[in-house]
């Protein structure tokens, strides 16, 4: 359908939440336009046959901005933001950015405090949610009292960095947690570690037990009432591993790779607490798990913004992305109700979920794995990069296997250094 010759501009073009961001809005009639700042180009800039035009942008937000408003003029049209970086930019660019495009993220006095580790809990915790314990360092005096306190024969725990942008807790993988260690020397070794590279401790967070198909993610679209018109719960059935805690109460950590999606109207019911909390516009992920001692949900994090299984909303008829544009540019304001979705409907990183079973192969059984997937796979309506419609970034991906699958444990990260100079890693 055409509902509007207004444009979306989408910003960043490295991971599949992009390709089903863009994928979305130009089946639906909407004109896409595709910004990034990295060389070389992506398999989605130098492939999918919906990009309209392409915008290479300076690395720097501050230039990368005054080259938008530039070059936005005078068509203007939606700024869609796909990863954090350009998630950031945007909103503490908002006024500024405003004059030339529709913004569909919150102003920085809004999503600041979300993309903080520390006060999403607060406004979870306020919100009526329950959190993991965790405890923030300010010295080396403070972390020895912390540490003299924790459990380490009965409980887990991981290191996460407060702000996306300040840095990462693991130097190898670039992510921004990482496991702690089993004892007090080792984590305090870790927290000094990260205190150097970055300027100040990480947050210690307790673990919440259970294993990843424990992890319920609630995606919405949230309008500016701050309701939800779109929203679904996906539980994830496998991670792209980069952690397991061999533990009296298992964990696992990583990144989604296979989910499906399922209902649970609890969750919706938190996540919906939470946002109107927040006084969140725009799209939005509230991971929650459920506790495998106690079975009750605990608030994780939010992602403010598209996330990897995105694509999933298309196959079970609740399309985020086209709702997002409907919402910001008043097309068709007044949606239609939230719709029953089908559960068990799966979405599936294909490479990602390969890799990661390559790399635990000492820990599991492949065969077992293998077969598992073959089973559930006529259950897949959803890939992460593969179209049957827009093909050539898959095969762009696929002539490049190889090279990425040596960074594509850092899949989808991108991190800044202490001197604010953005790295990338490559990610299918």
């Amino acid at each position: 359908m055409n509902t509007s010759t207004t444009r979306a501009l989408v910003l960043g073009s490295e991971h599949p939440r992009s390709a089903a961001v863009l994928r979305s809005l130009a089946r639906s009639g909407i004109p896409v336009d595709l910004a990034d700042h990295y060389e070389p180009p992506t398999a989605l800039w130098q492939g999918s046959r919906y990009v309209r035009d392409r915008m290479l942008l300076d690395e720097e937000p501050g230039r990368a901005v005054e080259m938008l408003i530039r070059r936005g003029k005078p068509e203007g049209g939606l700024l869609v933001p796909t990863n954090d970086h350009y998630l950031i930019m945007a909103s503490r660019h908002h006024e500024a950015l405003s004059k030339t495009f529709t913004v569909t993220v919150p102003p920085w006095d809004i999503l600041g405090p979300l993309m903080d580790k520390v006060e999403a809990c607060r406004i979870a915790r306020e919100a009526g949610l329950e959190v993991p314990h965790h405890y923030r360092p300010s010295n080396a005096e403070e972390l020895d009292r912390i540490l003299a306190d924790l459990d380490f024969e009965d409980r887990a725990y991981v290191l996460k960095i407060r702000m996306w942008d300040t840095g990462a807790a693991d130097a190898q993988t670039l992510r921004r947690v990482a496991q702690a260690g089993s004892d007090a020397a080792t984590l305090r070794a870790k927290c000094e570690a990260i205190r150097e590279s970055t300027g100040e401790y990480p947050l210690i967070e307790e673990v919440v037990p259970g294993t990843a198909d424990r992890c319920i993610g609630v995606s919405m679209i949230v309008d500016k009432n701050h309701e939800p018109v779109v929203a679904y719960c996906a539980r994830r059935l496998k991670l792209q591993l980069y952690a397991k805690g061999d533990f009296k109460h298992p964990y696992e950590l990583g990144a989604n790779a296979y989910c499906e999606s399922m209902h649970d109207p609890e969750a919706i019911e938190l996540a919906t607490r939470f946002v109107r909390h927040a006084r969140f516009t725009g799209a939005i992920t509230v991971e929650l798990k459920r506790d495998a001692i106690d079975s009750r949900l605990k608030f994780i994090k939010a992602d403010c913004r598209f996330v990897r299984a995105t694509g999933l909303s298309t196959s079970i008829g609740l399309d985020m992305p086209t709702a997002l544009y409907r919402i910001y540019t008043g097309v068709n304001t007044e949606l239609p109700p939230q719709k029953t979705y089908p559960a068990g409907v799966n979405w599936i990183w294909l490479e990602a979920y390969a890799y990661s079973l390559w790399k635990n192969r000492r820990n599991i059984s492949l065969t077992r794995e293998v077969w598992d997937l073959l089973k559930r796979l006529r259950k897949v309506r959803s890939w992460a990069y593969f179209d049957w419609r827009d093909p050539l970034p898959s095969i762009i991906l696929a002539l490049t296997v190889r090279r990425r699958l040596k960074l594509l444990e850092s899949a989808g990260t991108r991190t800044a250094t202490p001197g604010g100079k953005m790295e990338r890693s490559v990610s299918g």
